[in-house]
């Protein structure tokens, strides 16, 4: 991969620039470092505490009520691929194309700098958000990630980035304009520019652009919870819609003394421990599955909200007492270690590597990701991967800590009686 150039503005504004004349388009990211998780704040000395869902109606409402138009509809006329989009630690708006970039540049930059911020805009942007929650609301696995978060964390009072019915309709135009004057800073933003372009002309569209931007600098600092390792409700049951119980257990860890590069390395090793403990080849899924206390694979995920990191492991199963057993089982022995599946996952994420560089998107998002959400501005290569360590391995997982979990079930109504 070539090498990424890092050029930072006057104002703070950081840009990446990673040029690479075989491609046949140039990708430009726009990054904000606020999303979902971001709640809690200090402005200007003034504390604030805002809902879920703040972030993501901002993010709305910064593409369809700026002053300058739909700046996505704008550059989708031009045939660019655009899109905006939300996540735990940032939200970000992006464009993809084969010409016209510095146009796309001045438009996505003017929409997002130039906001009209009004109360009636606001209350018409609320009706698709609405639209979408309810939605989201018919789905047991969103209403599963609600209830686990719910009862894992104490402090930390994050749901979900979207929000209720009741968080957006009670959000304000104040609100969007105070998280938007807080966080949407040059000093709290990134760029990325990838793909086929002129270096000089990018650079001077958007040295020009921030050249004449008038905004006013406010000091903000966000406030990260002191989550209580203990687990607010140890298990719990959701009544919901299924065809079979399935359970989840969520487990709770304190990863406040991680650095930058070691909670990444981590973030490698846990996809290699899910697949080794609780994959396919795995002994507690062939166990399970000759058992038939499952059917179906074991799905595994991680997720670090502020200084915690949580590890998700569940499946639908015909006996749920059997499956939580064996689960909590497996992760209290830790005796399914394996070398050859270890140095077999290397490869595997080798040759991942090696594929994404054939896709301008695949090999920038990685890179932007480490940024987000490890404060680590570097691109992963073979060669780290190559260095990854089966017994450095071993010691990482097993310095984890999986004494605090909550386990939480999706139960048919039908069987209520069953389990009261």
């Amino acid at each position: 991969m070539n090498k990424i150039n890092k050029v930072v503005l006057e104002n703070g504004l950081t840009v990446y620039l990673y040029n690479d004349k075989r491609r046949h388009s140039t990708f430009f990211q726009f990054v904000n470092l606020c999303g979902g998780v971001t709640k809690d704040f200090i402005v200007d000395g003034k504390e604030y505490h805002i809902q879920d869902g703040v972030a993501h109606i901002l993010e709305h409402y910064v593409v369809e009520c700026n002053e300058r138009g739909n700046f996505l509809e704008i550059l989708g006329e031009r045939q660019m691929n655009t899109n905006a989009s939300t996540h735990l630690n940032m939200t970000d708006f992006y464009f993809e194309t084969v010409e016209d970039v510095t146009f796309g540049i001045r438009t996505l930059l003017n929409g997002i700098y130039n906001i009209n911020f009004k109360t009636d805009k606001l209350e018409k942007l609320k009706n698709p958000i609405y639209q979408e929650i309810r939605g989201k609301s018919d789905n047991k696995f969103y209403q599963l990630h609600r209830k686990c978060n719910d009862n894992l964390y104490n402090n930390i009072k994050f749901k979900d980035i979207g929000g209720t019915l009741e968080e957006i309709e009670k959000t304000t135009i104040e609100d969007l304009k105070i998280f938007y004057e807080a966080f949407y800073q040059p000093s709290n933003q990134f760029i990325v520019v990838a793909g086929n372009f002129d270096k000089k002309e990018v650079l001077e569209e958007i040295f020009n652009f921030y050249e004449n931007l008038k905004y006013t600098k406010h000091d903000v600092k966000v406030i990260k919870p002191k989550e209580e390792l203990r687990v607010n409700k140890k298990e719990d049951i959701l009544y919901f819609k299924t065809p079979l119980e399935y359970v989840n257990i969520s487990y709770k860890i304190d990863m406040s003394n991680y650095t930058p590069e070691k909670a990444l390395k981590l973030d490698f090793y846990l996809v290699t421990f899910f697949n080794m403990f609780f994959g396919t080849t795995s002994e507690v899924y062939d166990r399970l599955t000759k058992e038939k206390v499952i059917t179906s694979g074991i799905g595994c995920g991680n997720v670090r909200i502020h200084d915690c990191l949580t590890i998700s492991i569940g499946a639908y199963t015909y006996d749920v007492d059997a499956f939580k057993e064996a689960i909590i089982k497996t992760i209290e022995d830790m005796n399914s270690f394996d070398e050859e599946k270890f140095e077999l996952d290397k490869n595997t994420c080798i040759i991942a590597m090696i594929l994404r560089d054939e896709n301008i998107f695949k090999t920038i998002i990685p890179f932007v990701n480490n940024i987000v959400d490890f404060d680590y501005p570097y691109v992963d290569t073979v060669a780290d991967v190559e260095a990854f360590d089966y017994n450095e391995f071993i010691d990482m997982i097993k310095e984890l800590d999986f004494s605090h979990y909550s386990i939480n079930t999706i139960v048919d109504p039908s069987k209520k009686e069953n389990y009261e």
